[in-house]
């Protein structure tokens, strides 16, 4: 005989008061032989065995979310049979991207099941009026009740299942309540080897507390294909981020906006595709990190003669101590006479730009407010320089690169050494030394 925690499932031989994994007091039962295998081969894949190299591969597309951004974050879409779990804190707005998802999924013919253990139908009717969501191809499952879901799942073959939350359902026969983390394990096998028997594409939401509480998504990382964290950022801001991702590729962010009607994407509000088109001498973009997400920074230079001793060098969002370095290597690597003029640089589109990847575009930003010659604002710079005129590799290429191609930059100069690089719209130009900035600028037509 043996007894088992309701809580977090923990088995002893012994009934016990307090368990020692979670602490919780008279939730120890019988639960049968020691050691005894499951006698049910529910929550279990059964797909049979066969020679890898006579396995066939389904020919069907990745189902898109109708999402772009959430796309090309999964990797240009979702495989049929995946599970993608979507953890955050409570409020930051799991419920309203499901059913965003669900309706653009809907509108495009495909049918979907919203299963919500936490909000009844009626409740998630309102939401979805309120994000102007026509539910014409979404069935709404008010239950907490797994077996409900594999029910209605098994009668209605959707393409896609939501479930909302995972912490919200629970399978009766399993002991504990909805949330504890014997539940939350239980409830993910069983959706997970669900997903895989009906090749549903199942998107589940995990809270997340400040404590990181084991009940949430960390639990069930190893058992899902897709992690997403969706998490606040400045003001009304959002970013989505991949941690795990069997089909796809992890690194690449999302940037939504919350707003009444629901989220939107704003990968890079701060870049003006009309401002760019203006001819402004002394300006350069460049593309830089900004906590976790890639974002566009302007660079401003304005040069001036100086009528003090010493020049004045002031700088709004740019190390100055930075600023004279590069100066003093303008000088000598580009010719750009500064040292008898007052300099000014402003940055646009950040707070303050603190990694050195934007070296490349602040000289070019000084070069081009001195020689008076305007650099084309569908080019972005990025390098780090050193004191003998080189452009230092750079981290992250790649990533960066793909930014700036979607944000509609024709042309990115990057350091040479930087790798290979999968080609997009934009047009790569490598760069080692910082003399040839002459050359790209004046054959780009600036």
């Amino acid at each position: 005989m043996s007894f088992e925690c309701a809580e977090c499932g923990r088995v002893s031989m012994k009934w016990l008061g307090k368990c020692p994994s979670c602490g919780e007091w008279d939730t120890y039962t019988e639960s049968g032989e020691f050691g005894q295998e499951p006698s049910s081969s529910e929550g279990l894949l059964d797909a049979g065995a066969e020679t890898l190299s006579r396995v066939k591969v389904s020919s069907r597309e990745r189902i898109k979310t109708g999402i772009p951004g959430l796309d090309r974050l999964l990797g240009g879409g979702v495989v049929p049979g995946e599970v993608i779990l979507l953890g955050g804190p409570p409020g930051v707005g799991k419920s309203t991207l499901f059913l965003q998802i669900a309706g653009k999924m809907a509108s495009s013919g495909k049918k979907v099941l919203y299963v919500s253990g936490e909000e009844s139908p009626s409740q998630i009717k309102i939401h979805a009026d309120r994000l102007k969501i026509n539910g014409e191809n979404i069935t709404v499952l008010g239950s907490g009740n797994l077996e409900n879901l594999r029910i209605l799942a098994g009668k209605l073959s959707p393409e896609a299942v939501f479930v909302d939350s995972v912490q919200a359902v629970a399978d009766p026969s399993g002991g504990g309540a909805p949330g504890t983390v014997k539940q939350v394990k239980l409830s993910g096998q069983k959706i997970t080897a669900l997903a895989k028997n009906s090749s549903s594409v199942f998107f589940l939401s995990g809270q997340i507390t400040k404590q990181g509480d084991m009940a949430g998504p960390k639990l069930l990382e190893h058992m899902v294909d897709a992690v997403l964290y969706i998490e606040p950022g400045d003001g009304n801001e959002r970013v989505v981020s991949a941690v795990k991702n069997r089909f796809g590729s992890c690194g690449d962010f999302l940037l939504l906006s919350l707003g009444s009607r629901g989220l939107t994407e704003a990968e890079n509000p701060g870049a003006d595709a009309g401002m760019r088109n203006r001819v402004i001498p002394g300006r350069a973009y460049c593309c830089v990190k900004s906590g976790k997400r890639v974002v566009t920074a302007e660079i401003q230079a304005l040069l001036s003669p100086s009528y003090f001793e010493y020049p004045l060098r002031r700088t709004s969002g740019f190390s100055r101590e930075r600023l004279l370095m590069l100066s003093a290597v303008a000088e000598k690597y580009l010719g750009a006479k500064a040292s008898g003029m007052d300099i000014y640089m402003n940055v646009s589109g950040v707070t303050r730009l603190q990694e050195r990847s934007a070296d490349l575009a602040a000289v070019t930003a000084l070069y081009s407010g001195i020689s008076g010659i305007a650099v084309p604002g569908n080019m972005v710079f990025m390098g780090e320089l050193g004191l003998g005129g080189e452009v230092r590799r750079l981290r992250d290429a790649a990533e960066r690169y793909a930014f700036a191609s979607r944000n509609g930059f024709k042309s990115v100069v990057i350091p040479g050494s930087s790798g290979k690089i999968k080609r997009q719209q934009a047009e790569i130009i490598f760069i080692d030394q910082l003399s040839r900035i002459k050359e790209i600028i004046a054959s780009d037509g600036g």
